[in-house]
């Protein structure tokens, strides 16, 4: 549900001004879905950054955060945890107290613990993102509602719905002040609070959520986009279920 930022947005610091033949290559084998030559770009890449601008240098801190990224798109999670640590060591040494971007990292890692499904690492990293962003962004930033829809899909998972409907109301209520209701964000917790419905046996509910959905998607997307054919397809399934 989460998507990683990159680069500036990444790590909120100043994108390399000049980027090399290996940064580039990396940029190309994961446009073309080849992490693993990406990463084998990004480690040639890391290593030159080392060599010139030091161990504990903004050039490295972009490396490591790719490599956590590209690690973690093949599934090799530990290796993501090993890089996303680096980076955030990086951070805590040369970025402000609860900057932004270490708030990121923290809630990358603990993406990587939930796919590992270690839940309560994943809890009590989203949760140090969530302090660190509630003192520094405020509590209705945008950001605020992408880790509050995180920690809703940890407790998702462990079938705590009282929990994770508690904070995918927290999440929808953000997106509709910051981004509007009819954005697909806002769209997103919908239908993440639908499927809680669903699981809950809340049948009426969830087709609420679905529904509405549906036609922030087709609004947004159109009615051949993938996403609005899932939706659709999980509509229909729903109906079909409630005549039983």
């Amino acid at each position: 549900m989460k998507k990683l930022l990159l680069s500036t947005v990444l790590l909120g610091m100043i994108q390399v001004s000049a980027h090399n033949e290996n940064f580039d290559l990396a940029e190309k084998a994961k446009e073309s879905g080849d992490y693993k030559s990406a990463i084998r770009y990004t480690l040639l890449q890391l290593h030159e950054d080392i060599n010139c601008y030091g161990d504990n240098s903004k050039e490295a801190a972009i490396s490591y955060g790719q490599l956590g990224f590209y690690s973690e798109k093949i599934g090799a999670y530990d290796k993501a945890l090993e890089y996303d640590g680096k980076l955030l060591k990086i951070q805590k040494k040369t970025l402000p107290r609860k900057a932004p971007a270490t708030a990121k990292t923290y809630n990358n890692i603990a993406s990587v613990y939930l796919k590992q499904k270690k839940y309560g690492k994943a809890l009590e990293n989203y949760n140090i993102a969530l302090t660190m962003q509630q003192k520094v962004l405020g509590r209705n930033h945008p950001a605020m509602a992408t880790t509050y829809h995180n920690i809703g899909s940890v407790y998702r998972q462990m079938k705590k719905y009282p929990e994770a409907l508690e904070n995918y109301e927290k999440a929808l209520k953000i997106r509709e002040e910051a981004l509007g209701e009819n954005d697909l964000a806002t769209g997103a917790v919908c239908n993440s609070i639908g499927l809680v419905y669903f699981k809950q046996g809340k049948k009426k509910e969830a087709l609420q959520q679905l529904e509405r959905t549906l036609k922030i998607q087709e609004k947004a997307l159109g009615t051949e986009h993938a996403s609005t054919k899932k939706t659709q397809k999980n509509i229909d399934y729903l109906k079909k279920s409630m005549l039983k």
